[in-house]
């Protein structure tokens, strides 16, 4: 991260227009921070350095948490809790995403796409929550999340650490953030527990299901194979007995094979089993495709998580770096 202090007045920044700028409604309406200038918005449209970039994101996020923490204004938190709803994530993004995580613009995009998260998951987001938290907990407590939380109680715990984060104590924002992923990831890894024992249970049965259709297979085929052996002897005492008495008439192999129950059970077992090998049915088949693999499904709620704790940890170090004032 870079320790070099936020320039108000450079090339591209000055400190009456940071990038965020009141919107110029005449003087009998106060004015509203926390609108992205459009001069700003066109020079992010035709591009701009990365430098400038940089330097815009750390000014701007200065700026609009100052400005909030100085006026407390109802209406004016209630502008940048919606920045994203109204400015759209892209041109947001464009300010704020390339910023280190333990950057203030860093942090402030990881709150906003958390509150973001939290509204459109917000069922889900609740049941994984009551999978891992079914009481209060010390997390709950320091989350702010009522237990067992509703899809309305995650929206509100969304809105609650965002605008906490602006009109409160920034590093208690960040920790709520912070315990509340933490339970979400808890949650996710109690939910792949839950599909990997599932699908042991599936391939289990299935494999035991495998097992007895093969055996049952075996013993037709062997049943098979018993009664040609006994057909062919049949045939070689037909033929003796012929050949005693100068006669020829044998009956054609293929004609009584056709003719014969048992080879057309056994030539069917075989054919059955050799399809099924040949389907992956056999028993070193898969447990099917990979989208509805309960193995595979685990493995992407596990990712997840991990991608989440990582994200836990910077808004914990985000707080811890705040409250030595080295947040910038």
């Amino acid at each position: 991260m870079s320790t070099n202090p936020v320039h108000y007045s450079s090339g591209s920044v000055n400190s009456a227009h940071p990038g965020f700028a009141p919107a110029r409604t005449g003087s009998s309406r106060p004015a509203r921070p926390a609108q992205l200038d459009p001069a700003l918005t066109e020079k992010m449209a035709g591009g701009m350095d990365p430098e400038e970039i940089n330097e815009m994101s750390h000014a701007s996020a200065q700026a609009m948490l100052d400005r909030v923490h100085h006026t407390q204004d109802p209406q004016i938190v209630q502008r940048v809790l919606t920045l994203v709803d109204r400015e759209g994530v892209d041109i947001i993004a464009e300010l704020w995403s390339r910023s280190e995580p333990d950057s203030l613009p860093g942090i402030l995009w990881r709150l906003y796409l958390l509150r973001t998260w939290m509204r459109k998951n917000q069922r889900s987001l609740a049941s994984l929550y009551r999978i891992a938290e079914p009481e209060d907990t010390a997390a709950s407590a320091i989350a702010g999340v009522d237990t067992p939380p509703t899809a309305e109680d995650i929206v509100h715990t969304a809105d609650s650490i965002l605008s906490g984060a602006f009109t409160g104590d920034f590093a208690v924002a960040l920790e709520r953030a912070s315990a509340f992923i933490d339970v979400i990831a808890k949650g996710l890894a109690i939910r792949a527990k839950m599909l990997t024992s599932k699908a042991r249970k599936v391939e289990a049965a299935e494999a035991a299901r495998r097992e007895a259709h093969m055996r049952d297979l075996q013993r037709e085929v062997e049943a098979a194979e018993a009664a040609q052996r006994l057909s062919d002897e049949a045939n070689n005492v037909a033929d003796s007995d012929d050949a005693n008495h100068g006669k020829d008439n044998r009956t054609d192999y293929g004609e009584s094979d056709r003719n014969n129950p048992a080879a057309n059970r056994y030539n069917s077992a075989l054919s059955d089993a050799d399809t099924r090998y040949r389907q992956g049915k056999g028993p070193a088949s898969s447990a099917g495709p990979a989208s509805n693999d309960p193995r595979t499904i685990a493995a992407r709620l596990l990712h997840t998580g991990s991608n989440l704790m990582t994200t836990s940890a910077d808004f914990r170090h985000g707080a811890g770096l705040w409250r030595q004032g080295k947040l910038e």
